[in-house]
């Protein structure tokens, strides 16, 4: 027998024991790596609403966490983080773990209008949230209560004439973009209207229908039952188009009021901490387009007077930054001071 032949065997054995004590020492020292690899989502997702419960925003986000929870294989739950015009609720899914299971839906105000409005905000909108998709956009309307007298934009118009006025407007928060078309309204009809701000939409038509405030801003999904039954007067819309679910009620435009605000329209979104994982953001991508395109969706949106708006999250971005310049913009010369 040769040396070789005697040799051959440990060198096998040996070669062996280096292979399995090297996948062993990768086994024991990666295990964040193997975690990042195992199968998402590995548990339930929150959806947070930086908004109270009862609004449009809140309708839309349960309307979609059902479908995203059985899309997904686990549980979605909704959370309504309101305060602050909406920047107690972003800033918390801002600072949450990117790992996919914490998500925003929110209106735009949240991550244009407090920038500019907000002395110390505590999130970057820009930097700490990623854009999964649009869903749809949502005309605001601007409507009275009965005990008003108001049938027309008109009638308030001669009301805000008169030298004795106490008048008042609601919006769904400061800074919100019913805030600053109140506030241009205001200042251009010189009402002196005082300006209430609430938590939210729902809060907006109960003042509306208590008929403590004179004009409330909110949008037409939330007004529209409303409008229906005789107990609230639309008197014009924000807004290029008119609403198809409400065609007979003019836009602010058609009646002669030129401040490009006026054409801004609500949109809502999904997003999702800034450090998510590329995989995790294409595949809620994919579900919120599937979700917000199919018809048992699309139906009862269209139905309360929401415009689908279906974008990926490369296309919500773009439009986002191009809104964020405009909007800041204006708000600089309206002279709105930051609080």
């Amino acid at each position: 027998m040769t040396l070789r032949a005697m040799c051959s065997p440990t060198r096998r054995v040996t070669a062996a024991l280096l292979v399995a004590f090297a996948a062993g020492l990768l086994v024991t020292a990666s295990p964040r790596a193997l975690a990042q690899q195992a199968a998402w989502p590995s548990k339930p997702i929150r959806i947070v609403v930086p908004y109270p419960a009862g609004g449009a925003t809140d309708y839309v986000a349960r309307l979609i966490g059902e479908r995203l929870a059985k899309a997904l294989g686990q549980p979605v739950t909704v959370e309504n983080k309101s305060g602050a015009a909406g920047a107690l609720g972003v800033g918390e899914v801002a600072k949450a773990e990117a790992d996919g299971h914490t998500l925003l839906f929110t209106i735009n105000d949240p991550l244009v209008n407090n920038v500019a409005l907000f002395r110390q905000l505590s999130y970057d909108p820009q930097k700490e949230l990623a854009f999964i998709g649009q869903v749809l956009r949502s005309p605001a309307l601007i409507s009275a209560g009965t005990a008003t007298g108001f049938k027309s934009l008109d009638d308030f118009r001669q009301a805000a004439a008169r030298p004795d006025n106490k008048l008042s407007f609601a919006s769904w928060g400061i800074g919100s973009l019913g805030h600053l078309a109140g506030e241009s309204l205001n200042r251009e009809l010189k009402a002196g209207m005082v300006h209430i701000p609430q938590r939210g939409e729902g809060p907006v038509v109960t003042d509306l229908l208590a008929n403590t405030v004179s004009l409330g801003l909110s949008s037409v999904a939330s007004a529209r039952q409303h409008v229906a039954t005789g107990k609230l007067v639309p008197l014009a819309m924000m807004g290029r188009e008119r609403s198809a679910a409400l065609p007979n009620v003019p836009t602010l435009s058609e009646l002669g009021f030129k401040d490009p605000i006026y054409e801004a329209s609500v949109w809502m979104a999904l997003l999702v901490p800034a450090r998510t994982p590329a995989a995790i953001v294409q595949r809620l991508g994919s579900e919120l387009r599937s979700i917000a395109n199919a018809a048992d969706v699309r139906g009862p949106l269209i139905e309360r007077g929401f415009e689908m708006m279906v974008t990926t999250p490369e296309q919500a971005t773009a439009a986002y930054r191009a809104e964020f310049e405009v909007i800041t913009r204006r708000i600089k010369e309206l002279g709105i001071e930051p609080q």
